[in-house]
């Protein structure tokens, strides 16, 4: 199959760039010809069936960037033939429109419940949170896909609520996780590594938070939630953020800014649990990677991931993050270490059922589904 993947750029701390990283090395893997149109993608397989196109953009800023992006792939795409184009990004010209940032009007929706005057002018000012509006719009509304693919059931109700698809446009496909980079047995091979490096106790309790952009992805609430902890424990936060705005949080518990990492599956062997107190996210495959590493999790109803855990089984689900209590409530029950044991062993028995080989399978039928005549 020729299959061409749309995304603007590859970082390595990003989770929607890595995923479709891991999706395209899957798919040359079995066998077929993968064409990533892109600005930049530094990452490829060794593997000679793996093709990219430049796709030329004005990256002075995001407004442009995402603009001239869309443009250019809309011009380039209509004149090149491939049996599947995917698209992971807001583009006009795709067979398969993969949802993986969700929807921008929703992430808006919850920031404006939770901002202030000033925030709420800020959205309303900001010339790019009205473009990504008006091109979301014109992908839904306009018809320009054959299907959608929903990261989550999430995703799939803010679009019906948001733009009223038509549900049979819209398949559910949750993300893949990598069960063998990702592993409880870590814990034995770069635990002491990196609570050495970062000059952390070896029975010190760890809070690990991985993610970019501090403020969707509620690091304010989990500093603030560990503060009304009365046991000492260390915050790992690990992804790129405003350290200075979240550092005013900070007044008893020890909180060490880590910065992204590319090892990132040695700093979840290296902690005791995983908290993503979020606003609002699609899915987040940091979730599957802490389930995978056999951390329990806390996570939010605003986040697609907390549709698979059962509260009290592999981790714990509050209603809105800005509930500081019970998320220290929930942490404080997770230093329990035969609790914590126990919805660990839980957390990896749920990440198997999530195996890239399961995610590739359900695309594939995807794919074949499109191209069988109707």
């Amino acid at each position: 199959m020729n299959i061409a993947i749309v995304r603007k750029k590859y970082i390595f701390h990003g989770g929607s760039e890595g995923f479709s990283q891991a999706l395209i090395g899957k798919l040359a893997q079995e066998g077929h010809e993968v064409h990533i149109f892109a600005i930049t993608w530094d990452v490829f397989e060794p593997l000679n069936n793996i093709h990219f196109h430049k796709v030329p953009a004005i990256t002075f800023n995001s407004f442009l960037r995402d603009l001239t992006f869309t443009i250019s792939t809309y011009l380039i795409l209509k004149r090149k033939y491939f049996d599947i184009i995917q698209s992971h990004d807001k583009t006009f010209f795709q067979d398969i429109y993969r949802a993986g940032d969700g929807c921008h009007i929703e992430w808006l929706r919850q920031r404006w419940k939770r901002t202030g005057f000033l925030g709420r002018l800020s959205i309303i000012l900001n010339p790019y949170h009205w473009l990504l509006l008006t091109m979301e719009r014109m992908i839904f509304k306009g018809h320009r896909f054959k299907k959608i693919i929903a990261i989550s059931e999430l995703v799939k109700r803010n679009i019906l609520e948001h733009y009223h698809v038509d549900e049979r446009d819209i398949e559910v496909i949750y993300n893949g996780v990598d069960l063998e980079r990702f592993h409880p047995e870590n814990r034995n091979r770069y635990r002491d590594e990196i609570r050495r490096r970062h000059s952390i106790g070896e029975n010190d309790f760890v809070v690990l938070f991985v993610g970019s952009g501090f403020e969707r992805k509620g690091v304010e609430y989990l500093l603030r939630a560990s503060e009304d902890v009365s046991e000492p424990i260390t915050v790992l936060v690990v992804g790129k953020g405003s350290e200075k705005k979240m550092r005013r949080y900070i007044k008893k518990q020890r909180v060490i800014f880590c910065g992204p990492q590319r090892e990132i599956h040695k700093y979840y062997a290296a902690s005791d649990i995983f908290v993503f107190p979020t606003m609002y996210e699609p899915f987040g495959n940091v979730h599957l990677e802490a389930l995978a590493s056999g951390l329990p999790v806390i996570t939010t109803r605003l986040s697609g991931a907390s549709e698979i855990i059962q509260e009290g089984v592999q981790g714990f689900v509050i209603d809105k993050p800005e509930d500081i209590n019970m998320l220290a409530e929930k942490v404080t029950i997770l230093m329990d270490r035969d609790k914590k044991i126990r919805m660990g062993f839980e957390a990896r028995r749920l990440a198997e059922n999530f195996s890239f080989g399961v995610h590739i399978k359900k695309t594939m039928e995807l794919y074949q589904t499109l191209l069988s005549p109707s």
